[in-house]
Protein backbone atom coordinates (compact mmCIF):
# COMPACT_ATOMS: atom_id res chain seq x y z
CA UNK A 1 0.00 0.00 0.00
CA UNK A 2 1.21 3.32 -1.01
CA UNK A 3 1.98 6.22 1.50
CA UNK A 4 -0.77 8.51 -0.23
CA UNK A 5 -3.62 6.22 0.01
CA UNK A 6 -2.54 4.77 3.34
CA UNK A 7 -2.25 8.82 4.78
CA UNK A 8 -6.07 9.47 3.75
CA UNK A 9 -8.23 10.20 7.04
CA UNK A 10 -11.42 9.07 7.95
CA UNK A 11 -14.91 10.22 6.63
CA UNK A 12 -15.58 13.06 9.01
CA UNK A 13 -18.51 12.03 10.19
CA UNK A 14 -16.47 9.14 11.66
CA UNK A 15 -14.44 11.82 13.67
CA UNK A 16 -17.36 14.53 14.74
CA UNK A 17 -19.88 11.82 15.88
CA UNK A 18 -16.85 10.42 18.04
CA UNK A 19 -15.68 13.53 19.41
CA UNK A 20 -19.45 14.57 20.05
CA UNK A 21 -20.32 11.24 21.68
CA UNK A 22 -17.20 11.21 23.88
CA UNK A 23 -17.09 14.74 25.17
CA UNK A 24 -20.89 14.89 26.08
CA UNK A 25 -20.62 11.69 27.64
CA UNK A 26 -17.59 13.24 29.47
CA UNK A 27 -19.78 16.26 30.74
CA UNK A 28 -22.57 13.61 31.88
CA UNK A 29 -19.96 11.80 33.80
CA UNK A 30 -18.45 14.78 35.62
CA UNK A 31 -22.11 15.96 36.03
CA UNK A 32 -23.56 12.25 37.44
CA UNK A 33 -20.32 11.28 38.98
CA UNK A 34 -18.68 14.22 40.17
CA UNK A 35 -15.15 13.62 39.06
CA UNK A 36 -12.63 16.04 39.62
CA UNK A 37 -11.40 18.91 37.61
CA UNK A 38 -7.88 16.87 37.96
CA UNK A 39 -9.32 14.63 35.66
CA UNK A 40 -10.08 17.18 32.85
CA UNK A 41 -7.87 14.98 30.49
CA UNK A 42 -10.03 11.89 30.54
CA UNK A 43 -12.18 13.15 27.75
CA UNK A 44 -8.95 13.40 25.85
CA UNK A 45 -7.34 9.88 26.51
CA UNK A 46 -11.35 8.47 25.74
CA UNK A 47 -11.55 10.11 22.62
CA UNK A 48 -7.77 9.34 21.32
CA UNK A 49 -8.61 5.56 22.33
CA UNK A 50 -11.96 5.98 20.42
CA UNK A 51 -10.05 7.08 17.03
CA UNK A 52 -7.37 4.21 18.12
CA UNK A 53 -10.16 1.44 17.59
CA UNK A 54 -11.31 3.06 14.86
CA UNK A 55 -8.47 2.94 12.75
CA UNK A 56 -7.47 -0.77 13.76
CA UNK A 57 -10.60 -1.93 12.94
CA UNK A 58 -10.01 -0.21 9.32
CA UNK A 59 -6.82 -1.90 9.61
CA UNK A 60 -8.08 -5.37 10.02
CA UNK A 61 -11.23 -5.07 8.01
CA UNK A 62 -9.94 -3.52 4.50
CA UNK A 63 -6.58 -3.33 4.79
CA UNK A 64 -6.43 0.62 4.08
CA UNK A 65 -3.60 1.32 5.83
CA UNK A 66 0.61 0.49 5.62
CA UNK A 67 0.34 -1.34 9.08
CA UNK A 68 0.06 -4.95 9.77
CA UNK A 69 -0.08 -7.37 12.69
CA UNK A 70 3.74 -8.82 12.75
CA UNK A 71 3.36 -12.49 13.46
CA UNK A 72 6.71 -13.12 13.88
CA UNK A 73 8.22 -11.12 16.19
CA UNK A 74 10.92 -13.49 18.72
CA UNK A 75 10.42 -12.23 22.48
CA UNK A 76 14.12 -11.01 22.44
CA UNK A 77 13.72 -8.46 19.51
CA UNK A 78 10.61 -7.28 20.63
CA UNK A 79 12.04 -6.77 23.82
CA UNK A 80 15.18 -4.90 22.90
CA UNK A 81 13.02 -2.53 20.50
CA UNK A 82 10.24 -1.63 22.98
CA UNK A 83 12.84 -1.27 25.41
CA UNK A 84 14.94 1.45 23.66
CA UNK A 85 11.85 3.65 22.85
CA UNK A 86 10.39 3.74 26.19
CA UNK A 87 14.04 5.02 27.17
CA UNK A 88 14.09 7.40 24.61
CA UNK A 89 10.98 8.56 25.54
CA UNK A 90 10.89 8.63 28.97
CA UNK A 91 14.34 11.37 28.74
CA UNK A 92 12.35 13.50 26.42
CA UNK A 93 8.98 13.48 28.22
CA UNK A 94 10.66 14.07 31.85
CA UNK A 95 13.38 16.76 29.76
CA UNK A 96 9.55 18.28 28.71
CA UNK A 97 8.28 18.40 31.86
CA UNK A 98 11.65 20.08 33.45
CA UNK A 99 11.66 22.54 30.66
CA UNK A 100 8.57 23.76 31.53
CA UNK A 101 9.51 23.84 35.17
CA UNK A 102 12.23 25.99 34.49
CA UNK A 103 10.89 28.13 32.43
CA UNK A 104 9.16 31.55 33.70
CA UNK A 105 6.82 32.16 30.96
CA UNK A 106 4.88 28.72 32.53
CA UNK A 107 5.34 30.04 36.38
CA UNK A 108 2.28 31.07 36.78
CA UNK A 109 -1.13 29.22 38.49
CA UNK A 110 -2.87 29.15 35.25
CA UNK A 111 -0.24 26.66 33.75
CA UNK A 112 -0.50 23.83 36.44
CA UNK A 113 -3.17 21.93 33.94
CA UNK A 114 0.10 21.35 31.98
CA UNK A 115 2.12 20.20 34.86
CA UNK A 116 -0.67 18.26 35.90
CA UNK A 117 -0.91 16.45 32.70
CA UNK A 118 2.96 15.76 32.32
CA UNK A 119 2.50 14.24 35.92
CA UNK A 120 0.31 11.82 35.65
CA UNK A 121 1.09 10.79 31.81
CA UNK A 122 4.64 10.45 33.28
CA UNK A 123 3.29 8.15 36.02
CA UNK A 124 1.42 5.96 33.63
CA UNK A 125 4.21 5.99 31.40
CA UNK A 126 6.76 4.08 33.67
CA UNK A 127 4.10 1.48 34.57
CA UNK A 128 2.45 0.70 31.01
CA UNK A 129 5.39 2.06 28.57
CA UNK A 130 6.99 -0.78 28.16
CA UNK A 131 3.63 -2.80 27.32
CA UNK A 132 2.85 0.12 25.40
CA UNK A 133 5.46 -0.01 22.61
CA UNK A 134 5.51 -3.95 22.72
CA UNK A 135 1.89 -4.04 21.74
CA UNK A 136 2.57 -1.28 18.86
CA UNK A 137 5.38 -2.94 17.12
CA UNK A 138 3.28 -5.92 17.13
CA UNK A 139 0.04 -4.64 16.51
CA UNK A 140 1.28 -1.92 14.21
CA UNK A 141 3.76 -3.11 12.60
CA UNK A 142 5.72 -1.11 9.75
CA UNK A 143 8.81 -0.48 8.24
CA UNK A 144 8.15 2.99 6.85
CA UNK A 145 6.93 3.67 10.74
CA UNK A 146 10.34 2.12 12.12
CA UNK A 147 12.75 4.12 9.78
CA UNK A 148 10.63 7.60 10.60
CA UNK A 149 10.26 6.60 14.25
CA UNK A 150 11.15 9.85 16.14
CA UNK A 151 12.73 7.61 18.90
CA UNK A 152 14.76 5.80 16.08
CA UNK A 153 15.60 9.27 14.78
CA UNK A 154 17.25 10.10 18.40
CA UNK A 155 19.05 7.28 19.02
CA UNK A 156 20.47 7.56 15.29
CA UNK A 157 21.13 11.15 16.04
CA UNK A 158 22.65 10.42 19.56
CA UNK A 159 25.11 7.35 17.91
CA UNK A 160 26.30 9.92 15.06
CA UNK A 161 27.68 12.49 17.67
CA UNK A 162 29.35 10.10 19.83
CA UNK A 163 30.65 8.51 17.38
CA UNK A 164 32.13 11.93 15.86
CA UNK A 165 33.15 12.54 19.17
CA UNK A 166 34.90 9.91 19.67
CA UNK A 167 36.96 9.73 16.69
CA UNK A 168 37.63 13.66 17.29
CA UNK A 169 36.02 15.20 14.85
CA UNK A 170 35.51 18.97 14.91
CA UNK A 171 32.03 20.46 16.78
CA UNK A 172 31.11 21.60 13.01
CA UNK A 173 31.32 17.82 11.55
CA UNK A 174 29.74 16.67 14.96
CA UNK A 175 26.61 18.63 14.53
CA UNK A 176 26.79 18.65 10.94
CA UNK A 177 24.35 15.39 11.50
CA UNK A 178 21.59 17.72 12.73
CA UNK A 179 21.08 19.50 9.68
CA UNK A 180 19.41 16.38 7.87
CA UNK A 181 16.64 17.22 6.79
CA UNK A 182 14.48 14.73 8.06
CA UNK A 183 16.57 15.04 11.68
CA UNK A 184 15.74 18.71 11.48
CA UNK A 185 12.22 17.95 11.06
CA UNK A 186 11.89 15.71 13.98
CA UNK A 187 13.36 18.12 16.05
CA UNK A 188 11.18 20.80 14.87
CA UNK A 189 7.91 18.84 15.42
CA UNK A 190 8.97 18.17 19.17
CA UNK A 191 9.63 21.91 19.65
CA UNK A 192 5.84 23.16 18.20
CA UNK A 193 4.26 20.09 19.77
CA UNK A 194 6.17 21.76 23.06
CA UNK A 195 4.56 24.98 22.31
CA UNK A 196 0.83 24.03 21.46
CA UNK A 197 0.78 21.37 24.49
CA UNK A 198 0.05 24.11 27.04
CA UNK A 199 -2.02 26.17 24.28
CA UNK A 200 -4.83 22.99 23.95
CA UNK A 201 -4.23 21.63 27.52
CA UNK A 202 -4.91 24.72 28.88
CA UNK A 203 -8.42 25.37 27.57
CA UNK A 204 -9.33 21.90 28.47
CA UNK A 205 -11.07 22.65 31.98
CA UNK A 206 -12.51 26.04 32.14
CA UNK A 207 -14.03 25.37 28.79
CA UNK A 208 -15.64 22.17 30.36
CA UNK A 209 -15.80 24.03 33.46
CA UNK A 210 -17.72 26.66 32.12
CA UNK A 211 -20.07 24.41 29.48
CA UNK A 212 -21.17 22.62 32.69
CA UNK A 213 -21.99 26.04 34.53
CA UNK A 214 -23.74 27.25 31.61
CA UNK A 215 -25.82 24.04 31.66
CA UNK A 216 -27.11 23.91 34.99
CA UNK A 217 -27.70 27.45 34.38
CA UNK A 218 -29.58 26.37 31.46
CA UNK A 219 -31.78 23.80 33.26
CA UNK A 220 -32.60 26.22 36.63
CA UNK A 221 -33.63 29.02 34.47
CA UNK A 222 -34.42 27.72 30.94
CA UNK A 223 -33.66 31.51 29.27
CA UNK A 224 -33.13 31.31 25.55
CA UNK A 225 -29.67 32.94 25.75
CA UNK A 226 -27.73 30.51 28.47
CA UNK A 227 -29.01 27.81 25.66
CA UNK A 228 -27.45 29.32 22.90
CA UNK A 229 -23.92 30.40 25.44
CA UNK A 230 -24.41 27.23 26.69
CA UNK A 231 -24.52 25.45 23.15
CA UNK A 232 -21.21 27.78 22.10
CA UNK A 233 -18.75 26.65 24.81
CA UNK A 234 -19.99 23.10 24.19
CA UNK A 235 -18.84 23.54 20.44
CA UNK A 236 -15.59 24.74 21.80
CA UNK A 237 -14.85 21.96 24.25
CA UNK A 238 -15.76 19.15 20.98
CA UNK A 239 -12.67 21.97 18.89
CA UNK A 240 -10.45 22.00 22.07
CA UNK A 241 -10.51 18.29 23.13
CA UNK A 242 -10.59 16.96 19.92
CA UNK A 243 -6.92 19.24 19.06
CA UNK A 244 -5.43 18.23 22.70
CA UNK A 245 -5.17 14.84 21.22
CA UNK A 246 -3.97 15.92 17.77
CA UNK A 247 -1.27 17.70 19.49
CA UNK A 248 -0.27 16.18 22.59
CA UNK A 249 -0.62 12.62 21.54
CA UNK A 250 1.62 11.32 18.08
CA UNK A 251 1.24 7.76 17.85
CA UNK A 252 1.00 4.79 15.26
CA UNK A 253 -2.12 3.93 16.66
CA UNK A 254 -3.92 7.47 16.25
CA UNK A 255 -1.83 7.41 12.50
CA UNK A 256 -1.13 10.81 12.88
CA UNK A 257 2.33 10.98 12.66
CA UNK A 258 3.65 14.30 11.16
CA UNK A 259 5.08 13.26 7.91
CA UNK A 260 6.99 16.93 7.21
CA UNK A 261 7.41 20.10 8.62
CA UNK A 262 7.42 23.62 7.37
CA UNK A 263 11.32 24.35 7.54
CA UNK A 264 10.83 28.56 6.53
CA UNK A 265 10.88 31.21 9.87
CA UNK A 266 7.90 33.09 8.09
CA UNK A 267 5.91 29.88 7.99
CA UNK A 268 6.19 30.10 11.46
CA UNK A 269 5.15 33.22 12.58
CA UNK A 270 2.47 33.85 10.63
CA UNK A 271 1.12 30.74 12.47
CA UNK A 272 2.30 31.28 16.05
CA UNK A 273 1.37 34.85 16.09
CA UNK A 274 -2.33 33.64 16.24
CA UNK A 275 -1.84 31.58 19.53
CA UNK A 276 -0.65 32.65 23.20
CA UNK A 277 1.31 34.06 24.57
CA UNK A 278 2.41 35.47 20.79
CA UNK A 279 -1.13 36.58 20.12
CA UNK A 280 -1.19 38.98 22.97
CA UNK A 281 1.46 41.14 21.30
CA UNK A 282 -0.73 40.53 18.15
CA UNK A 283 -4.04 41.70 19.73
CA UNK A 284 -1.84 44.92 21.28
CA UNK A 285 -1.05 45.79 17.90
CA UNK A 286 -4.48 45.03 16.50
CA UNK A 287 -7.68 45.49 17.60
CA UNK A 288 -9.64 41.67 17.80
CA UNK A 289 -13.18 42.74 16.59
CA UNK A 290 -15.27 40.02 18.88
CA UNK A 291 -13.78 41.97 21.60
CA UNK A 292 -16.76 44.44 20.69
CA UNK A 293 -19.35 41.60 20.78
CA UNK A 294 -20.82 42.92 25.02
CA UNK A 295 -23.69 41.11 24.95
CA UNK A 296 -26.09 44.67 25.47
CA UNK A 297 -28.74 44.95 23.50
CA UNK A 298 -28.11 48.57 23.66
CA UNK A 299 -24.86 48.70 21.95
CA UNK A 300 -26.24 46.67 18.79
CA UNK A 301 -27.29 48.52 15.23
CA UNK A 302 -30.79 47.90 15.68
CA UNK A 303 -31.11 47.77 19.65
CA UNK A 304 -33.82 44.98 19.59
CA UNK A 305 -33.95 41.93 21.58
CA UNK A 306 -35.44 40.22 18.11
CA UNK A 307 -32.17 41.80 16.24
CA UNK A 308 -30.09 40.18 19.15
CA UNK A 309 -31.51 36.56 18.98
CA UNK A 310 -31.58 36.42 15.17
CA UNK A 311 -27.26 37.69 15.52
CA UNK A 312 -27.27 34.51 18.30
CA UNK A 313 -28.56 31.98 15.96
CA UNK A 314 -26.58 32.74 12.91
CA UNK A 315 -23.71 32.88 14.71
CA UNK A 316 -24.61 29.51 15.96
CA UNK A 317 -24.76 27.94 12.56
CA UNK A 318 -21.53 29.17 12.06
CA UNK A 319 -19.92 28.10 14.66
CA UNK A 320 -21.46 24.22 14.01
CA UNK A 321 -20.29 25.04 10.47
CA UNK A 322 -16.50 26.05 11.72
CA UNK A 323 -16.25 23.22 14.36
CA UNK A 324 -17.52 20.43 12.10
CA UNK A 325 -14.73 21.18 9.50
CA UNK A 326 -12.32 21.53 12.24
CA UNK A 327 -13.01 18.12 14.26
CA UNK A 328 -12.89 16.76 10.69
CA UNK A 329 -9.44 16.46 11.04
CA UNK A 330 -9.93 13.95 13.88
CA UNK A 331 -6.32 13.62 15.33
CA UNK A 332 -4.95 14.65 12.47
CA UNK A 333 -5.34 18.72 13.59
CA UNK A 334 -1.68 20.52 12.85
CA UNK A 335 -0.29 23.77 12.03
CA UNK A 336 2.56 23.64 9.45
CA UNK A 337 3.02 20.19 9.24
CA UNK A 338 1.48 17.30 7.45
CA UNK A 339 -0.39 14.53 9.09
CA UNK A 340 -3.64 13.03 6.87
CA UNK A 341 -4.96 15.02 4.39
CA UNK A 342 -8.81 15.14 4.60
CA UNK A 343 -10.45 15.77 0.99
CA UNK A 344 -14.18 14.74 2.01
CA UNK A 345 -16.70 17.07 3.67
CA UNK A 346 -16.28 20.15 3.43
CA UNK A 347 -13.09 19.96 2.54
CA UNK A 348 -14.52 18.40 -0.62
CA UNK A 349 -15.93 22.02 -1.18
CA UNK A 350 -12.89 24.55 -0.47
CA UNK A 351 -9.37 23.78 0.67
CA UNK A 352 -9.76 25.62 3.98
CA UNK A 353 -13.30 25.50 5.43
CA UNK A 354 -12.05 26.49 8.80
CA UNK A 355 -10.38 29.46 7.86
CA UNK A 356 -13.46 30.44 5.94
CA UNK A 357 -15.52 29.65 8.59
CA UNK A 358 -13.69 31.15 11.45
CA UNK A 359 -13.85 34.77 9.52
CA UNK A 360 -17.13 34.50 8.89
CA UNK A 361 -17.87 33.66 12.80
CA UNK A 362 -15.70 37.05 13.89
CA UNK A 363 -17.35 39.20 11.17
CA UNK A 364 -21.01 37.64 12.62
CA UNK A 365 -20.38 37.99 16.45
CA UNK A 366 -18.47 41.67 15.54
CA UNK A 367 -20.65 43.54 12.85
CA UNK A 368 -23.79 43.91 14.57
CA UNK A 369 -22.17 46.07 17.30
CA UNK A 370 -22.32 49.69 16.22
CA UNK A 371 -18.90 50.06 17.59
CA UNK A 372 -17.44 47.22 14.77
CA UNK A 373 -18.02 50.29 12.35
CA UNK A 374 -15.30 52.54 13.34
CA UNK A 375 -11.25 52.94 12.16
CA UNK A 376 -9.47 50.89 14.64
CA UNK A 377 -11.86 47.74 14.54
CA UNK A 378 -12.25 47.36 10.79
CA UNK A 379 -8.86 47.91 10.41
CA UNK A 380 -8.01 45.35 13.09
CA UNK A 381 -10.44 42.68 11.96
CA UNK A 382 -8.92 43.11 8.29
CA UNK A 383 -5.33 42.55 9.66
CA UNK A 384 -6.46 39.05 11.82
CA UNK A 385 -8.20 38.36 8.42
CA UNK A 386 -5.13 39.00 6.57
CA UNK A 387 -2.92 37.05 8.77
CA UNK A 388 -5.31 33.48 8.81
CA UNK A 389 -4.90 33.98 4.77
CA UNK A 390 -1.35 33.89 4.96
CA UNK A 391 -1.24 30.78 7.17
CA UNK A 392 -3.59 29.22 4.73
CA UNK A 393 -1.17 30.19 1.88
CA UNK A 394 1.87 29.42 3.56
CA UNK A 395 0.29 25.86 4.45
CA UNK A 396 -0.23 25.43 1.22
CA UNK A 397 3.35 26.71 0.15
CA UNK A 398 4.50 23.74 2.45
CA UNK A 399 1.89 20.90 0.99
CA UNK A 400 2.52 21.36 -2.27
CA UNK A 401 5.96 19.49 -1.71
CA UNK A 402 3.70 16.95 -1.85
CA UNK A 403 1.93 15.19 -4.92
CA UNK A 404 -1.09 13.83 -2.81
CA UNK A 405 -2.14 17.46 -2.15
CA UNK A 406 -1.21 18.76 -5.58
CA UNK A 407 -3.79 16.34 -7.10
CA UNK A 408 -6.09 17.30 -3.91
CA UNK A 409 -5.41 20.87 -5.02
CA UNK A 410 -6.24 20.62 -8.70
CA UNK A 411 -9.87 18.50 -7.79
CA UNK A 412 -10.72 21.10 -5.36
CA UNK A 413 -10.06 24.67 -6.96
CA UNK A 414 -11.44 26.91 -4.39
CA UNK A 415 -9.37 27.96 -1.16
CA UNK A 416 -12.04 29.73 0.56
CA UNK A 417 -15.03 30.25 -1.33
CA UNK A 418 -16.82 28.16 -3.49
CA UNK A 419 -17.26 29.32 -7.23
CA UNK A 420 -15.86 32.63 -6.23
CA UNK A 421 -12.29 32.77 -4.10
Amino acid sequence: MNNARAATALPPHFYVSTNLLVTAGSIYAVNVFGLHKDYFFLPVLVLAAVYALLYFVRQCWNGRSHFHIDQGPSVESLFRRALARYLVWLVVLYGGYQLYLLMPLYAGPEHRPTYQFFETFLHWYLWLGMPYFALTLTFKASRTEDFYDPAVRFIHVGKQILRRTLRGDSARSIFYVLRKPYNRKVFLNLLMRAYFIPVMVEQVTPTAMSTLDLLYRQLADHQWLTLFFMLSAMLWLLDIVNATVAYTLESRWLENRSRSIDLTLGGWLVCLSVYPPLNGITGSLFAFAPYVASGRVDDLLIGSITFFYIVKILELGIHVCHIYSDTSLGPSVANITLKKLQTRGPYALIRHPGTTTKLLLWLVQSAAYRKFWTMKFLFGYFIWGLIYVLRALTEERHLSKFAEYRAYRKKVKYRFIPGLF
